[in-house]
């Protein structure tokens, strides 16, 4: 297992176009850190720093305590693993898996070993003998990880290995890579743009933007206590509902005095809004319901406020409410999430 320190990383590429602003994080052995954000934040290029296929600008990357910034790729003990496979077709999938250890000059009895151990860890015992044509996507996937562990690296990297199976597929394959990384006891940085990939699999998140980083910690830190209103927005499925207390106040909505007089954004959870239920002591507001997701025993219900761009989006239990009809609002004083309007920062005025 490896420890994995960036301190203050930047990545300039020609035209003096800024990838990455100054990154520092720390990766603990053992630990499955995700690399979560949406497309051009500058995870991928930072993975690639780590692993030595982009070069560092500015900064330090130390494995283990040596800094690597020159250390060629493969002089770095890390195993990554691509969206695209990566394996030979002409090869069977005990050719894949033995390639890069003959490279190394590891011996044949070594290599059979080695082998026949990711291949059961990966349960590829009957398919060695196939070609990567005859395989599905899942276990090709299998496979470029059967050739990472085989390795028996310091860490893994993983960009974004599941964003070409289906979505049941996905949530297989997420599963397994997480017990993988369990049973294996090793480190492993894994980059997606699909925050409930990253959710499900990451011991700890790291929120990505505009190459820099919003906010580092685990799921459940991260959809409770957002730092920022990007990270309210970007973590949980759908995300955070924001309304600007201003433009609530203009439209005559009655709002409570905790609230900044210089006013806020208000956030809160589409499965903490409650539907023509005043059980709670809250914030009211009328809307009109412009549509229904029926999710089975749960229902997506989207609602216009009166003069409000944005629609405000309700986790709600049952499927009697259709397009067109009313509702009031409550929004539970002990569910408010407050940002500055202006910075987007998290400040608590309760």
């Amino acid at each position: 297992m490896a420890s994995i320190a960036i301190n203050q990383a930047r990545k300039v590429y020609s035209g003096n176009v800024t990838a990455l602003h100054g990154i520092d994080l720390a990766v603990e052995p053992g630990e499955l850190m995700v690399l979560v954000g949406p497309s051009g934040c500058g995870k991928s290029t930072l993975l690639r720093m780590i692993a030595g296929l982009e070069t560092i600008t500015s900064g330090t990357i130390a494995i283990d305590g040596r800094v690597v910034n020159t250390v060629e790729p493969a002089a770095r003990d890390i195993a990554m693993v691509f969206q695209n496979y990566a394996l030979y077709p002409h090869m069977s999938v005990r050719g894949n898996l033995e390639y890069g250890l003959k490279n190394r000059g590891v011996g044949k009895q070594d290599r059979q070993a080695l082998v026949a151990e990711a291949a059961r860890i990966l349960e590829l015992e009957p398919y060695l003998e196939r070609r990567p044509a005859a395989l599905s996507g899942g276990q090709r996937q299998r496979v470029a990880m059967g050739r990472a562990i085989v390795r028996k690296p310091r860490a893994f990297l993983f960009d974004e290995p599941l964003s070409n199976l289906d979505a049941k597929l996905r949530g297989q394959m997420r599963v397994e890579i997480r017990r993988l990384q369990k049973a294996l006891d090793t480190t492993a940085i894994y980059v997606t743009h699909d925050q409930l990939e990253a959710m499900t699999l990451a011991d700890r998140l790291v929120v990505m933007n505009g190459g820099n980083i919003e906010q580092v910690g685990t799921p459940t830190e991260l959809y409770e206590r957002p730092r920022t209103t990007f990270v309210a927005r970007f973590i949980g499925s759908p995300g955070m509902n924001l309304l600007n207390s201003a433009a609530l106040a203009a439209q005559g909505f009655r709002l409570p005095d905790f609230l900044p007089q210089s006013g806020c954004t208000i956030g809160i959870r589409p499965e903490d809004i409650l539907l023509d239920d005043e059980t709670e002591p809250g914030l009211a507001l009328n809307g009109r319901v412009e549509a229904v997701e029926i999710l089975g025993k749960e229902s997506l219900v989207y609602l216009a406020l009166g003069g409000m761009e944005d629609l405000v989006t309700v986790r709600a239990v049952g499927s009697r409410w259709h397009t067109g009809a009313t509702a009031t609002l409550h929004l539970p004083y002990a569910h408010l999430h407050l940002f500055d309007t202006d910075s987007g920062e998290r400040f608590d005025a309760r």
